[in-house]
């Protein structure tokens, strides 16, 4: 198996691979209103709270997402797509971050979801762009000390995530973290993990990878590609590139390297 290449990025990388803020993580059981965008109707399950979401086989009137593209310049090592606008889709599984942007709830969301033709997408969901068409319930994990939020990214030259904690907690079961590119994703998430004395149990997390290589599967070998981890280990996950169809299995052990980012919220025990 041939190694993906290296992202290389315009600025000075940064000394600190991860950054990692232990909290503790409440799950709940949530119903999302038909009729209100997927950002409004995530933030209003929060109150407020930054939160993961799990997403499935929920409809939606219309969806708007994109994908992974070239760089339009010479400062990113990646972009993104073009918005394509679906109406009467399904997203059949996705994982959202919710923290803040300029002091008001944000989401970033990947995944996949179903066209009302039946053509299979993925890539990265915009949120805010993205309207319920009927009421569901989903499962999310209220954040307590640690949220994340936008900031400019001098490496990479985007405004991306970071975890900020937000108060002490008692009794922390839970890591919010980021990881840096080109770190390998099982590395950066062992450091992650390292932040806090709890065991992890399971991996929530999305983000970029140089390429995806999947176990007994053809490679993505696009610069950058959108990911999703899926099962509770976090060794499987969906994963689009540049073009063709979405990708779906376990990860090639060791053989995927981060883009731009990997966000993980890393639970030490189930509810």
């Amino acid at each position: 198996m041939s190694e993906a290449p290296l992202a290389q990025h315009p600025g000075p990388a940064a000394a600190a691979r991860v950054s990692a803020v232990p909290c503790r993580a409440t799950h709940r059981r949530v119903t999302l209103a038909a009729g209100a965008t997927l950002l409004q109707a995530m933030a209003e399950a929060a109150d407020g709270a930054g939160a993961w979401f799990d997403l499935s086989d929920l409809p939606v009137e219309r969806l708007t997402f994109m994908r992974p593209a070239a760089s339009p310049d010479d400062r990113h090592v990646a972009w993104y797509s073009e918005e394509t606008v679906l109406r009467d889709a399904v997203i059949e599984r996705a994982g959202a971050h919710l923290g803040r942007r300029d002091g008001s709830a944000f989401a970033h969301i990947h995944g996949m979801w179903r066209a009302e033709d039946g053509a299979c997408h993925a890539g990265h969901l915009l949120a805010e762009k993205s309207v319920l068409s009927a009421d569901h319930t989903v499962d999310v994990w209220l954040l307590e000390g640690a949220i994340l939020e936008t900031a400019p990214d001098a490496e990479t030259e985007f405004t991306l995530f970071r975890p900020v904690a937000t108060g002490p907690v008692d009794s922390p079961n839970a890591v919010l973290a980021t990881i840096r590119p080109n770190e390998v994703i099982e590395d950066g998430i062992e450091k992650c993990a390292a932040a806090s004395d709890l065991p992890v149990s399971a991996v929530k997390g999305l983000g970029s990878f140089v390429g995806t290589q999947l176990r007994g599967q053809p490679a993505l070998r696009d610069i950058a590609t959108e990911v999703l981890l899926v099962g509770e280990d976090g060794r499987s996950a969906i994963s689009v590139g540049l073009e063709g169809p979405p990708v779906r299995g376990e990860l090639a052990a060791r053989a995927n390297h981060v883009c731009v980012t990997f966000e993980v919220l890393l639970l030490s025990q189930g509810e």
